[in-house]
């Protein structure tokens, strides 16, 4: 199987949407109907903040690269150039096979590339799975909080 990491384009703008939605679907995540929309995955390609692992005419997996949606929290790290990661998802034919890591790897290159000087994002605290991948990629939790969604989340933090 040949996979590509790249910049998400328009024309992958409904096979990134079903891809979160069979996430929704049939595995564990906080999301629901309304979130991510597919208002927000075209706003994401249009300003070139999402990222796929592609396999022929198949996401496999699909993450939002760029400015830190969550900057005004307390980080461990006082970074000066940090970006975020949000949205990441594999696809559920996908789990397990390690393509979660793989995308995780391809965006913390791509993240020295824009000279970040380190990574930050949420994941909610009963995600079991993906907090043990995001250990394993090198990220640390750096502690606990609230969202206003109902749920609690981790602060996971990489600095370069």
């Amino acid at each position: 199987m040949n996979i590509v990491f790249k910049q998400a384009e328009a024309k992958d703008l409904d096979l990134i949407v079903k891809t979160y939605k069979d996430v929704i679907n049939s595995t564990f995540t906080t999301w629901d109907e309304n979130y991510p929309s597919k208002e927000l995955v075209q706003e994401d390609i249009e300003k070139k903040t999402l990222y796929i692992l592609k396999s022929e005419d198949d996401i496999v997996a699909v993450s939002y690269l760029g400015e830190n949606e969550n900057e005004d929290e307390n980080w461990k790290y006082k970074l000066e150039h940090p970006l975020g990661i949000a949205r990441i998802c594999v696809s559920p034919k996908y789990q397990g096979k390690g393509f979660g890591k793989l995308i995780l790897q391809n965006l913390i290159r791509l993240a020295k590339e824009k000279k970040a000087d380190g990574l930050h994002f949420h994941v909610a605290i009963l995600n079991k799975v993906a907090i043990k991948m995001y250990l394993s990629c090198g990220f640390e939790n750096c502690g606990q909080g609230a969202s206003n969604y109902g749920y609690d989340y981790y602060k996971f933090e990489m600095k370069f």
